[in-house]
C-alpha cells in the first residue's frame, strides 16, 4: 500500500476514458463499466496507452459503478464483479510499469435531501457498497471525481474513510466559480480537509483556463495536495463527430499557470488522449512543489461561505436568537413544525451581521432529532452562513452533522468524561468544531485556575481523539455578577489563561453576565469589549442589538484584530443602505400593492410564511388570479434573475419553487373556477435515447411546473418514437430534449426530424452540458436553453410568437 507521502510528490494522472473507449467500439447508450467483464482487453489497452505516455496513476473504469447508475442498464446485481474487475484490470497493467491505481467513484446522478429524495443513510450505503467492492482488489487511491454537490461528496468520503485507510482524493466539477449546487472552492477545501480527504481539487468543467481561479482558491486554503484534471477544452461539432478544442500543445499552454500555485497532481479529463498525458509529463520533468504549512486558523463553512478564526482575524458573532428557551412563540412554532418564524429569525440575524447561527430546537413535547433534521435541511437551502448545532444529545448532534453539507460547530461538551466520550468521536468523524464548557460533575468552579484545569483535561481528551486544537473552542462560562461581583473577572482571567496556555480558541455567551440586573446592555457591551481585548474568538450574542454590534466593531479594532481597520471603516464611514426589515409582520402592510410586494419577497426568500400571507391577501378581497399574476409569478421571475446572475444557486432556486408550488396549490383550493390557472402550455421533456443523465433535465421540469406549464417528464434514454407518441397523446405544444454526452448529441436532430415529420407545428427547445446554441440551430430546434430559468423565458417567448 502506497502511503500519503506519495500524494505529496508531483504525479501525473491519466486522461479521458470515454473518449478512448469510443474509439474501441463502445456503443452510445451502453454501459462503459460492463466492458470490465465483457471486453477487459479494451480497457487494458486504454490503460496501457496512458502508461506508455508517462502516466504515474491510471484510473479504473468504475466511474459509474454505483447501484443507481448500474441499475440504468439492469446491472445492479453485478456491482461487486464490475468494480472488482475494474481495479483488477488496472492493477495488472500498472504493476508491469510500477505505477499506481486510483479507483474511480462518480456521483449517483441523484440529489440527496434537501434538494432530492435520497436520505443520508441511503446515499451512504450506495457509496459504501461500491467502495467495498473496489478495495477488495487493493487500489492505491480512491478518487471521488466529477461531483457537483458538496453534500454528496461528503457522504462518499465518509463511506470511504469508515471502511478503509486508503488515501481518498476528492475532486469536484465547477461552473464558473461554484458547483451546480452552489459550493465555493474555499468551502469545498475546508469541508473535505476536515473530513479526512488526502487530496482535493477539480476536474472536468471546461478547459484549464476556466478552472484556474477555482483551483487557486483551493490551493490557498488547504494544507493538502491539490489535483487538477481539466477537459481538453469544450466540445465542437464537426460533421457527425464531437471534437474537443484543445490539442496537447494548447492544453499545456493553458495549464502553465497551475505550475506556480502549489498544484502537484496533474491530469486531464473529457476529450483528452495519451498525447495530452505525454505533454503534461514532459512539462513536469523539472517541476517541484514546496510543502505547505499546517493550518492554524480555525474555520467553519456553509455550502458557499467560509469564516476563519485566528489571532489576527475578527472575533466572530454567533447569533443566539434561535433558541426556544424563554420564547413561547419559537417553542410553539417548533412543536407545530411551522418554520416560517424560525426562517425569519435566521434571516434577520444574517442580515444584522452574524457569522454563525446557533440552532437550538430543544423544547417539551418534540422529537428533537427529527425537528433538528428538518430545520437544518430547510435552512441550508437558503441560509449561507455556517451553523452551530446546539444540543447535548449525541443522537441529535450526529444526525445534524450527517445532513449538514458544511463544517459546523457543536455546542457543547463539558469536563465530564461520560459526556465527552460520547460526543467527541462524533465531532471527529464529521470534522466539526466543538465548544467545551469549563464545568464538570461538581458544577462550575469559582476560580479561574480550576476552570483552566477542566479546559486542560478536555483539550487532552480532544488530542487523544485526533481533534485539531484549531477546532476546539473553550467556554469559560460567564456567570451573572448580580450574585458574585467578582465572577466576570474570574471568567476573563480563565479565558486569558486558556488562550495563552492551551493554544485553543475561546467562546462566551456574553449576556449571561448581566442576568437579573437593570440596564443590562451597559454591562453586556463592557464585558464584550473586555473579553475581546483578552482574546475572545467567538461571541454568542443577539446580532440585532446595535449596541453590541457597535462595541464588537470598536473592540475588535482596538484589540488589533481588524486589519487596517477594514471592518470598522466599511461599517461606519459610508452610510449603509437600510437593511430589509424581516421582523416587520406581513399584517402591518396596508396597501394592496405593498402586500403583493411582500408576497414577491416571500417567494424570493423561499419563506414558509407564504400561506399566512396568502390568507391575509384573500381577506383583503384580492382575487387569487391577481395574487398569482402580480405576486407569485413576479417573485419567481426575481428568483430566476438572481439565479442567472449567480446571486442564487440551485438550492435557493428549488426552495423558492417549492414555496411557489405550496402557494399555487393553496390558491387553487380557494377558486370556484380553476380554469383561470390552468397550465399555460404542455411540454413533453426528456433526455434523448442513449443518454442516462438527467439531473439538469429534472431541474428544468421542476421550474417549468412552477411557472405554470403542464410538464410531461419522460425521464432519460427516451426514443424518438416515445417522444412522438406522448406528444400526440397529450396534444403537446413543445418538446424539450436534453443531452449530456457527446455520444448522444446526434439523437437531438434525429428526434426533431422524426417528430416534426408528423407534427410539423410542434416546437422544440434543447439543452444539456454538451449542447451549444449553434448546434441547436443546426439541429432544427426552435430555441436553446442553458438552464431551467432560461428555458422558462424561452417558452414564454415562443408561446407569444
Amino acid at each position: 500500500m502506497k502511503k500519503m507521502s506519495t500524494l505529496e510528490k508531483v504525479l501525473v494522472f491519466d486522461g479521458g476514458l470515454g473518449t478512448m473507449l469510443l474509439e474501441k467500439g463502445l456503443e452510445a447508450g451502453s454501459s462503459p463499466e460492463l466492458l470490465n467483464l465483457k471486453n477487459p482487453q479494451a480497457i487494458e489497452e486504454v490503460h496501457l496507452g496512458y502508461l506508455n505516455a508517462g502516466a504515474d496513476v491510471i484510473t479504473t473504469n468504475t466511474f459509474g459503478g454505483n447501484r443507481l447508475k448500474l441499475a440504468e442498464y439492469g446491472l445492479q446485481q453485478q456491482i461487486k464483479e464490475i468494480n472488482a474487475a475494474g481495479v483488477k484490470i488496472a492493477r495488472k497493467v500498472a504493476d508491469k510499469f510500477n505505477r499506481y491505481v486510483a479507483a474511480s467513484v462518480g456521483p449517483t446522478g441523484e440529489f440527496m435531501e434537501p434538494m432530492g429524495k435520497l436520505t443520508f443513510e441511503e446515499m451512504y450505503q450506495i457509496f459504501k457498497e461500491q467502495i467495498t467492492a473496489l478495495i477488495e482488489e487493493k487500489p492505491d487511491f480512491i478518487i471521488l471525481e466529477t461531483f457537483h454537490d458538496l453534500g454528496e461528496i461528503r457522504v462518499a468520503l465518509l463511506a470511504a474513510r469508515d471502511i478503509c485507510n486508503i488515501p481518498v482524493i476528492c475532486s469536484l466539477t465547477f461552473e464558473g466559480n461554484r458547483t451546480l449546487t452552489g459550493a465555493s472552492p474555499v468551502s469545498a477545501a475546508v469541508v473535505l480537509e476536515s473530513l479526512g480527504a488526502s487530496a482535493i481539487g477539480a476536474n472536468c468543467s471546461g478547459g484549464p483556463t476556466s478552472l484556474f481561479k477555482v483551483v487557486e482558491e483551493m490551493a490557498n486554503n488547504t494544507s493538502l495536495p491539490v489535483i487538477v484534471q481539466p477537459n481538453a477544452g469544450l466540445p465542437q461539432w464537426k460533421g457527425d463527430k464531437a471534437v474537443y478544442s484543445l490539442e496537447p500543445d494548447g492544453f499545456i499552454q493553458e495549464l502553465e499557470p497551475y505550475f506556480h500555485i502549489g498544484v502537484n497532481i496533474f491530469g486531464s479529463c473529457c476529450g483528452s488522449t495519451p498525447q495530452h498525458t505525454k505533454a503534461i509529463k514532459e512539462r513536469l520533468r523539472e517541476h517541484r512543489v514546496t510543502s505547505k504549512p499546517a493550518l492554524k486558523a480555525g474555520s467553519f463553512a456553509s455550502r458557499g461561505q467560509t469564516v476563519f478564526v485566528g489571532e489576527n482575524t475578527l472575533p466572530l458573532i454567533v447569533g443566539e436568537r434561535i433558541n426556544p428557551t424563554g420564547r413561547k412563540d419559537l417553542a410553539n412554532a417548533l412543536r407545530n413544525e411551522e418554520f416560517g418564524l424560525l426562517q425569519s429569525e435566521a434571516e434577520i440575524q444574517v442580515e444584522s451581521g452574524a457569522h454563525i447561527l446557533d440552532i437550538n430546537v430543544g423544547t417539551h413535547n418534540i422529537d428533537e432529532k427529527e425537528t433538528m433534521s428538518k430545520f437544518i435541511n430547510l435552512l441550508q437551502q437558503k441560509i449561507d452562513i455556517p451553523l452551530c448545532i446546539d444540543s447535548t444529545n449525541p443522537d441529535v448532534i450526529e444526525r445534524a452533522l450527517q445532513i449538514y453539507h458544511g463544517k459546523a460547530l457543536v455546542n457543547s461538551i463539558n469536563g465530564e468524561k461520560s459526556v465527552y466520550e460520547k460526543i467527541l468521536p462524533i465531532v471527529k468523524r464529521y470534522g466539526a468544531g466543538v465548544v467545551a464548557l469549563t464545568l464538570d460533575s461538581e458544577g462550575i468552579p469559582e476560580r479561574a485556575e480550576e476552570r483552566y484545569e477542566i479546559a486542560k483535561q478536555i483539550v487532552k481528551a480532544c488530542d487523544e481523539y485526533g481533534i485539531p486544537r484549531r477546532d476546539i473552542y473553550i467556554d469559560c462560562l460567564a456567570l451573572t455578577i448580580g450574585i458574585d461581583d467578582k465572577s466576570a473577572l474570574e471568567t476573563i482571567k480563565a479565558l486569558k489563561m486558556v488562550k495563552e496556555g492551551l493554544g485553543v480558541k475561546t467562546i462566551l455567551g456574553v449576556s449571561n453576565v448581566s442576568h437579573g440586573l437593570p440596564s443590562r446592555h451597559k454591562i453586556d457591551t463592557t464585558f464584550l469589549a473586555v473579553a475581546i481585548a483578552n482574546g475572545l474568538d467567538l461571541a454568542i450574542i443577539d446580532p440585532l442589538d446595535k449596541d453590541m454590534i457597535n462595541t464588537w466593531q470598536a473592540a475588535s479594532l482596538i484589540a488589533g484584530r481588524d486589519e487596517k481597520a477594514k471592518n470598522y471603516i466599511e461599517s461606519n464611514s459610508i452610510k449603509n443602505p437600510e437593511k430589509s426589515d424581516y421582523k416587520k409582520n406581513f399584517r402591518n402592510k396596508d396597501a394592496d400593492g405593498t402586500s403583493l410586494e411582500v408576497l414577491k419577497d416571500l417567494i424570493t426568500r423561499g419563506s414558509y410564511d407564504i400561506v399566512t400571507a396568502l390568507e391575509e391577501l384573500l381577506n383583503k378581497d384580492i382575487k387569487p388570479l391577481d395574487i398569482i399574476n402580480e405576486g407569485l409569478i413576479p417573485g419567481l421571475e426575481i428568483v430566476g434573475e438572481k439565479f442567472q446572475t449567480g446571486e442564487f444557486f440551485l438550492p435557493e432556486l428549488i426552495l423558492s419553487a417549492e414555496v411557489a408550488q405550496m402557494a399555487f396549490q393553496y390558491l387553487e383550493k380557494q377558486m370556484e373556477n380553476t380554469e383561470d390557472i390552468k397550465k399555460k402550455a404542455t411540454i413533453v421533456i426528456g433526455a434523448v435515447q442513449g443518454d442516462i443523465h438527467d439531473i439538469g433535465k429534472n431541474i428544468v421540469a421542476i421550474i417549468l411546473k412552477n411557472y405554470g406549464y403542464n410538464v410531461i417528464d419522460l425521464g432519460k434514454d427516451v426514443s424518438a418514437e416515445t417522444f412522438l407518441e406522448v406528444a400526440k397523446r397529450e396534444n403537446a405544444d413543445f418538446v424539450g430534449l436534453s443531452a449530456l454526452m457527446t455520444t448522444t448529441m446526434m439523437e437531438i436532430p434525429r428526434t426533431i426530424d422524426y417528430v416534426k415529420d408528423q407534427l410539423p407545428n410542434i416546437k422544440f427547445i434543447v439543452g444539456g452540458a454538451v449542447v451549444t446554441e449553434e448546434f441547436a440551430k443546426e439541429s432544427g430546434a426552435d430555441g436553446y436553453s442553458k438552464d431551467a430559468v432560461s428555458a422558462a423565458k424561452l417558452l414564454e417567448k415562443l408561446q407569444s410568437n
